[in-house]
């Protein structure tokens, strides 16, 4: 048993914090069960990125011959996956033995891993991890030096991986749960007589743009980003989509000018936290909306304390060391807030760029939190 003495000075009464033995036990059981966790997170990965999982959930019970034969992919492999999945629960079988037993899906495999828009899709959740876990080692060196982490140092998967995790919510929720939360951008957008020009700050792939597009037809979207890779598939998912006449996109830093047009709608769609001067793009924003107009920044829903034990602020915090903040640090002089990015952050940022505050939205959603910018 050892006594860890608190650091005077703090807010906690100052006590003595005896470690004991069921302590250990509890923290290394935990780190163990997180281990399993990512561990299996790369079988998923495979299983993802080689659409085992719809092939099993379409066409099973499936034998690892057949799966072979259906995919074109090796045998041994497959039945060491098949395995893998049947142990997570994930997949149902009924033979221990790999290469004999016939498998197929358990319960909501179609609606987690297969249905890319749908509203539970989490398929894009492994490769965000491997995406992250593939720049440890220069995170590492980046504690050493200060630097940054800049985005295609987590590979072209990191761009698609991001977008496939928030596709679902810009096609299911932005129109009928935020937009209609929101009644002057909702008039704004609505205008047949006088349609809406709207920009997209940080539009990464592309999908939000396109959604309000599909959406009102009369509209003109300008979706702006810093990564050539993510303007690259905006402008294929813009093609597919029918809408490449309304949605344009480009290579723009947030803080530059966007050229001459004055925007009806601005919106930064889950990337102020990202961006290395969010005041000076919160000021240009104000420079570019018409007076008419409004400015929306949805932004993670972090609490206003700590969150110690609660997942979702434990992911929020984790992300920001990861992924957000040294992307964010790559800029010389950045000021990147990171992930967690409170209420209070965001109105001074506001204030900073010459506007009078920040309204909160009244839309509910586990991950994020909306905020109308007041002049």
């Amino acid at each position: 048993m050892s006594t860890i003495e608190m650091a005077p000075g703090t807010a906690t009464e100052l006590a003595s914090v005896e470690t004991t033995s069921q302590d250990v036990e509890d923290l290394a059981g935990r780190l163990f069960i997180e281990t399993v966790g990512a561990l299996h997170l790369a079988s998923v990965y495979v299983g993802v990125r080689h659409n085992l999982f719809k092939e099993v959930d379409d066409h099973g019970p499936l034998t690892a011959d057949e799966l072979a034969k259906r995919t074109g992919l090796d045998r041994r492999y497959l039945s060491e996956w098949l395995r893998a999945e049947a142990v997570a629960g994930l997949l149902r079988t009924d033979d221990v033995d790999p290469l004999v037993g016939r498998f197929w899906s358990g319960p909501a495999i179609a609606e987690v891993l297969v249905d890319e828009t749908g509203q539970a899709y989490s398929g894009s959740l492994p490769a965000l991890l491997t995406a992250g876990f593939g720049v440890l080692p220069t995170l590492v060196d980046a504690f050493r030096s200060g630097d940054g982490v800049p985005y295609p140092a987590y590979g072209e998967e990191a761009v698609s991986a991001q977008s496939a995790m928030t596709r679902p919510a810009y096609q299911n929720d932005l129109i009928p749960d935020w937009i209609s939360m929101m009644p002057g951008v909702a008039d704004l957008l609505g205008d047949t007589a006088r349609p809406a020009l709207v920009a997209d700050i940080g539009c990464g792939t592309g999908w939000a743009a396109i959604r309000l597009a599909l959406a009102y037809p009369h509209l003109r979207v300008d979706g702006f980003d810093t990564d050539e890779t993510s303007i690259a598939a905006a402008r294929r998912n813009a093609a597919e989509s029918g809408v490449a006449d309304r949605v344009s996109f480009d290579v723009v830093d947030s803080g530059d000018d966007y050229g001459q047009a004055r925007y009806d709608v601005v919106f930064f769609f889950e990337c102020l936290h990202d961006m290395a001067q969010p005041v000076a793009a919160l000021r240009q924003a104000r420079a570019a909306v018409t007076e008419r107009g409004s400015v929306i920044v949805m932004d993670e829903a972090v609490t206003e304390d700590l969150g110690v034990g609660d997942p979702l602020q434990s992911l929020f915090a984790s992300c920001s060391l990861i992924w957000c903040t040294p992307q964010g640090l790559v800029e010389p002089g950045s000021q990147v807030v990171g992930t967690v990015m409170r209420p209070q952050r965001m109105a001074e940022l506001a204030r900073e760029a010459g506007w009078s505050g920040t309204e909160d939205l009244p839309i509910e959603h586990p991950f994020w939190r909306f905020y109308e910018l007041v002049r």
